[in-house]
């Protein structure tokens, strides 16, 4: 390194550290846009997915029965249609002090089960949706509708015949 901080006369130590830099930025490109989502999508599906919506009030039941299209965050993408809506007394699981499990039941609060209907992409190991929401049981999920805006946790998928 010579007095004016260039290595061989050429290249600083700062034009090195741009150059790892910017190797860094395009790694991490590839990273997240070259993702195994979105490179191995076989086919364009038809199906169903049942979301467990828990202890809810009653407001949230009936806006969830008035069904409707189901969108992102921020209104641009169809992610299905609400088709059917069942619930039920909400329950909570506590211990007595002798040591019982119990479930009694949440005065004023419900389980709803909220099947979906959407098209979406499927990949040789998951379903995804327009916004690159992967569909998977267990998995939670934001539910926005014009009428109600929750979440839940999904209790299963199946691909349903045109």
């Amino acid at each position: 390194m010579d007095k004016n901080g260039k290595i061989g006369g050429k290249i600083s130590i700062i034009d090195i550290l741009v150059i790892v830099l910017i190797v860094a930025v395009i790694g991490g490109i590839c990273v997240r846009y070259g993702s195994k989502i979105t490179s191995a999508v076989r086919s364009s599906e038809r199906f169903e997915y049942v979301l467990r919506v828990e202890s809810v009030r009653k407001y949230t039941v009936d806006a969830l029965n008035k069904k409707g299209k189901i969108t992102d965050k921020k209104s641009e993408k169809d992610l299905g249609e609400i088709i059917d809506v069942r619930y039920e007394n909400a329950t909570q699981q506590s211990t007595t002090a002798d040591g019982h499990v119990v479930k009694p039941e949440l005065p004023d609060r419900y389980t709803c089960y909220v099947t979906i209907q959407a098209v979406g992409r499927e990949s040789d190991d998951n379903y995804v949706l327009d916004d690159s929401t992967e569909l998977s049981v267990g998995r939670n999920i934001d539910l926005y509708s014009k009428y109600v805006k929750t979440s839940g946790t999904i209790e299963s998928v199946k691909v349903l015949n045109y």
